[in-house]
C-alpha cells in the first residue's frame, strides 16, 4: 500500500534534511496531522449528531487550527515550529479542560499530557521537554490546588461524550504513541547500523594505518642503515681521496690535471655529505635542535672550503659578516645552506667577488651571498622566490643540479624565507631572511 502522500505536506523539509533522527520526527509530524484531520473530523459529526453543542464548538475550532496548521507545514514551515506549535495547542487543550470546564479531568485529558511530554522529549530534546512537561502537570497541580477533588473512578471522556467519540480520542492517541514508537525505534535502528559500519570502516582503516605504520618504521630503518653503510663506504673514501688530491695539488701546482682532480673531488666529497647530513636530518625533522651560532665563524669556516676552488677561477670570496652577529637556529642546516649557495656563487663567477654579508634590520636578520658572476636565469629566480616546492618544466630546472632544491627545502625547515634578485652591476644576491619574532 502506496502512503506517499501522507509526506506531502513535508516534502520541503525531507527533501533539506540528512539527519536520521530529524527525518522521523518530520515523518511523524505529517503521519499525526494527517491523523488529527481524521479523528476531528470524525469527533466533529459525533458530537453534532449527538447535539453536543460545547464540545462540537471546541472541536469545530479545533478542525479550524488543524486545517491551518496542515497549510503552514505544505508551505515549509520548519518542523521545529511546527512540533513547537502542536505541542502548545495540545497544552492549550489540557489547561482548558481541567481550568475553564467542569468535570475536565477525565482518561482523555490524561493521555493529552502523556502525549505532551512524549513528543516534546522526543520531538525537541530534553531541554524542551523538561520545560513543556513541566507546564503539562501545572494545570493538573493548580486544578488540586484550587479545591477539586479526584474521585476512585475518573471518566473515559468529556461528560455527554458518547462511547463513540470516546473511541476515536482513544484511537487517536494510541495510534499517535505507535507512530512516534515505531518511526524512533526504526531511527534509532538505522542510525546504530550505521555507526556500526562506519566503526568496522574504521577499524579496518586503523588496521590497514597501523600496518602502513609498521611498514614505514621498517622502512625508515632500512633507509637509516642504508645512510650508515653510504656513509662509511662512500664518504670515507672520498675523504681520502679528497686529501690525497690536495696534497698532491700542493706539492705539485704545476700540474692542472692534478689540481682539477683535486677540485673536482672536494666538490663531490662535500656535495655527498651535504647530501647525507641532509638526507638524515629530513629523518628526525621533529628532532631538530636550535643553539645559538656565530655567524661570522660559520661562513668563516665555509669560504675556507672554497678558497682553492676561488682561486682557480680567480675568484675573491669576501666575508663582510661583522664579528658577534648571533642567530639561533640549527648550525648544522645553515651550513649545508650555505655551503651550496657559496659552491653555485663560485662556480658561476669568473674573475669576480663572491661576498657574504649580514644585515640587522629590526624584524629580520638578512644574510646575503652575493656574486658578480653571469645572474641567474629568471625563470629560476621566479621559482627561488615563489612558495612552488619543485620546480616546473618553466623553469629551466636543467640549469641546475640538486642544490637549490636542498637550500630551498632547508630554508623552509629553519623557518626562514629565501629571496634571489639581481646584483649590482652583475650577478645575484640571495637572500636567507629570518624573522626575529619567530620562536624556535
Amino acid at each position: 500500500m502506496n502512503l506517499s502522500f501522507l509526506q506531502w505536506p513535508v516534502r520541503k523539509q525531507l527533501a533539506e534534511e540528512t539527519n536520521t533522527l530529524n527525518r522521523a520526527r518530520i515523518m511523524v509530524l505529517s503521519y499525526a496531522l494527517h491523523l488529527k484531520l481524521l479523528t476531528t473530523a470524525m469527533l466533529l459529526a459525533s458530537y453534532t449528531m449527538h447535539d453536543y453543542d460545547s464540545e462540537a464548538i471546541r472541536v469545530a475550532v479545533l478542525m479550524v487550527i488543524a486545517v491551518l496548521f496542515y497549510i503552514a507545514v505544505s508551505l515549509g514551515c520548519s518542523w521545529r515550529k511546527a512540533i513547537h506549535a502542536a505541542i502548545l495547542i495540545f497544552m492549550l487543550i489540557v489547561w482548558t479542560n481541567l481550568l475553564s470546564f467542569s468535570n475536565g479531568l477525565h482518561l482523555v485529558t490524561l493521555q493529552y499530557m502523556v502525549i505532551i511530554s512524549l513528543c516534546s522529549f522526543y520531538g525537541l530534546g530534553n531541554f524542551w521537554g523538561l520545560i513543556y512537561s513541566f507546564g503539562t502537570v501545572l494545570p493538573f497541580v493548580i486544578y488540586l490546588l484550587t479545591g477539586h477533588t479526584i474521585g476512585s473512578g475518573i471518566p473515559w471522556g468529556p461528560p455527554g461524550a458518547g462511547h463513540f467519540a470516546i473511541a476515536i480520542l482513544l484511537f487517536h492517541n494510541f495510534v499517535f504513541l505507535v507512530l512516534i514508537n515505531y518511526y524512533f525505534f526504526n531511527s534509532y535502528q538505522k542510525t546504530i547500523r550505521e555507526l556500526d559500519a562506519r566503526t568496522m570502516a574504521l577499524t579496518a582503516s586503523l588496521s590497514s594505518l597501523e600496518e602502513a605504520r609498521e611498514s614505514q618504521e621498517q622502512e625508515i630503518a632500512h633507509q637509516q642503515h642504508l645512510l650508515a653503510s653510504i656513509s662509511h663506504d662512500i664518504k670515507s673514501p672520498l675523504r681520502f681521496l679528497m686529501t690525497t688530491t690536495a696534497r698532491l695539488a700542493r706539492n705539485y701546482p704545476d700540474l692542472p690535471t692534478v689540481r682539477a682532480i683535486s677540485q673536482s673531488s672536494s666538490r663531490l666529497y662535500n656535495f655527498m655529505k651535504n647530501l647525507l647530513e641532509y638526507t638524515e636530518l629530513r629523518y628526525k625533522e621533529n628532532g631538530m635542535n636550535f643553539t645559538y651560532m656565530d655567524v661570522n665563524e660559520l661562513v668563516s669556516e665555509k669560504l675556507a672550503i672554497f678558497a682553492t676552488e676561488a682561486e682557480s677561477n680567480s675568484n675573491v670570496l669576501v666575508n663582510h659578516v661583522p664579528p658577534g652577529v648571533i642567530l639561533k637556529n640549527n648550525p648544522q642546516l645553515i651550513g649545508i645552506i650555505l655551503h651550496n649557495l657559496i659552491d653555485n656563487a663560485n662556480k658561476v663567477t669568473q674573475g669576480g667577488t663572491v661576498t657574504v654579508s649580514c644585515e640587522d634590520l629590526r624584524n629580520e636578520l638578512l644574510l646575503n651571498v652575493s656574486d658578480t658572476g653571469a645572474g641567474m636565469d629568471r625563470r629560476i629566480m621566479n621559482w627561488v622566490n615563489s612558495d612552488v616546492k619543485l620546480p616546473g618544466s618553466e623553469h629551466n630546472a636543467q640549469s641546475f643540479g640538486m642544490g637549490l632544491l636542498i637550500i630551498k627545502e632547508l630554508t623552509r625547515l629553519v623557518h626562514a624565507r629565501l629571496v634571489a634578485k639581481p646584483n649590482s652591476p652583475a650577478g645575484t644576491s640571495v637572500h636567507i631572511i629570518f624573522s626575529k619574532n619567530s620562536t624556535n
